[in-house]
């Protein structure tokens, strides 16, 4: 039975794309370095990303809820399934909330403690997830605009000095570095399994899924290319030491606002954090509205993120990227697949009797 709410191909392009803005937004990594071949491999894994959704693509425009059609009416194996999204987006819940957790230690320490933010981020993803994913989409297009808003004030009245001599030529000896950041940014790229689950909350547009996906790549390749090519010509190689290289951009900015970067960005990337955990512990519930089950994905993520922050674990790390990509083939590309395969064999079989 599909959902009686429904939302239109642009929220869910929302939902997607500040997804991806979060994971910007909180992406620190020791052993990164900026550079002239990030550019290059941002447009071919975009590429690869717009081949792996097309299996997810066909059938959600086909009007296919993906999980219940593969579970063939079985009960266990829907609730199997579901719980394999439902644990997957938990992780990423988590992590997103650790990170939140860490900036704030990093830039705020004396404002609140980690411990606090975890739990205050928690509970308010969580009455935003209890909402439902309407009230998520409709929040999720201002939040949307405010961040654009002030990315674009933030790269027009940069004063950084830029430094064409950054943009080095492309050699062999980037290949690692390539790689490196291919793998990194395909294990960023989850939104195919939430476009699998929240499909089903699609309105009946023609083609509404494609013109999400369409909205989400180019979105992405865009906004991604222009911060890489600000980075690099404004940061350099200073980008490598830096905790959180969009933060840092933002203490060129000529302007009174601007210069107050740290505590906009504090505001901006909380609103977005509650908002795109919020849809994390949605999926987390099953797509549906239920107060036990939003509860108990809260005390989850609150549990989690606390061990997480405690221990120092790395959502960036080698361990963390494997279990992201490996969540992102299996339920984003390999179960959607598996079910066109099925089809086709249903269609051959009929078509010789």
């Amino acid at each position: 039975m599909k959902p009686k709410v429904r939302i239109s191909p642009g929220q869910m392009f929302i939902l997607l794309i500040l997804a991806r803005i979060m994971h910007t937004m909180v992406f620190h990594s020791e052993d990164f370095s900026a550079g002239t071949f990030m550019m290059p491999t941002l447009l071919v894994t975009t590429l690869i990303e717009a081949a792996l959704s097309l299996p997810a693509l066909i059938l959600i425009d086909s009007g296919s809820d993906i999980i219940a059609e593969l579970s063939h009416g079985s009960r266990r194996l829907y609730t199997f399934l579901r719980a394999l999204y439902s644990l997957y987006f938990l992780y990423i819940a988590t992590g997103t909330v650790k990170y939140i957790a860490e900036f704030m230690r990093s830039e705020f320490q004396r404002v609140i403690s980690p411990v606090a933010v975890i739990v205050i981020l928690a509970l308010a993803a969580a009455y935003c997830a209890h909402l439902g994913i309407e009230a998520l989409a409709r929040a999720g297009t201002v939040v949307f605009w405010i961040f654009i808003a002030l990315f674009v004030s933030m790269a027009s009245v940069s004063e950084g000095t830029f430094h064409p001599e950054n943009l080095t030529p492309i050699t062999g000896n980037d290949f690692p570095a390539i790689l490196d950041y291919a793998v990194r940014d395909l294990s960023s790229s989850w939104w195919l399994p939430m476009l699998v689950v929240l499909g089903v909350h699609l309105n009946s547009s023609k083609d509404g899924a494609k013109k999400a996906a369409a909205g989400y790549l180019i979105t992405k390749l865009v906004m991604l290319e222009v911060l890489v090519l600000l980075i690099i010509l404004v940061l350099g190689r200073f980008s490598d030491i830096l905790g959180y290289p969009l933060l840092s951009l933002g203490a060129y900015a000529r302007t009174v606002f601007v210069r107050s970067f740290n505590a906009v960005n504090m505001f901006v990337w909380c609103m977005n954090a509650v908002l795109v955990c919020g849809v994390y512990l949605f999926i987390a519930t099953g797509g549906v509205k239920n107060g036990k089950r939003t509860f108990s994905a809260m005390i989850v993520t609150i549990v989690a993120a606390i061990f997480a922050y405690r221990a120092n674990s790395d959502f960036n790390g080698e361990v963390a990227i494997l279990i992201k990509t490996a969540g992102i083939l299996l339920l984003g590309v390999i179960l959607p697949l598996v079910l066109m395969i099925e089809r086709g064999v249903r269609r051959c079989v009929k078509s010789l009797q």
